[in-house]
């Protein structure tokens, strides 16, 4: 039975530190497949996804997807040319409706997908995705955790 392990976390960060933050999280999300990246409103979630995007040296605006569902980017990891998609659900009232627009289809393709809200596809998202949580703490500041499943 696959079993979380915790591959990386960032406790107690403020948005001063971000920047490091961000690089560390950028260096440890994997080149390619989907991040369920959980938090409730206000966390952080695409703060720090904009953060990411930025140190890989995207070009293109790291504006919230809400209104669009996806934004694809092109970003260089290790010298490489990547793409990376960042996509927020949170306005999806139904699966099928992600289903309907592709959703599904995007998160089986060979790209590093980022997804914010995942909890609205459950059944969309593949069983070896990768989890990072992000919490604000009682002193303002934020904790971030990488997990995946292993076994």
């Amino acid at each position: 039975m696959p079993t979380l392990i915790q591959l990386a976390s960032w406790k107690g960060y403020s948005l001063e530190e971000l920047p490091k933050v961000a690089a560390e999280v950028a260096a440890a999300l994997p080149v390619a497949g989907v991040v369920a990246v959980h938090g409730t409103m206000g966390a952080g979630k695409t703060t720090l996804i904009r953060a990411v995007l930025q140190e890989w040296g995207t070009e293109e605006e790291g504006a919230s997807p809400t209104f669009g569902l996806v934004h694809h980017h092109t970003v260089l990891r290790q010298g490489e040319p990547c793409q990376v998609r960042h996509m927020d659900l949170y306005r999806l009232e139904h699966e099928e409706e992600a289903d309907r627009a592709g959703i599904a289809d995007m998160m089986l393709e060979d790209v590093l997908t980022l997804v914010e809200w995942p909890e609205r596809v459950p059944g969309l998202m593949p069983d070896d995705a990768h989890l990072l949580q992000i919490e604000e703490l009682a002193d303002g500041t934020r904790q971030c955790i990488l997990s995946a499943l292993r076994g």
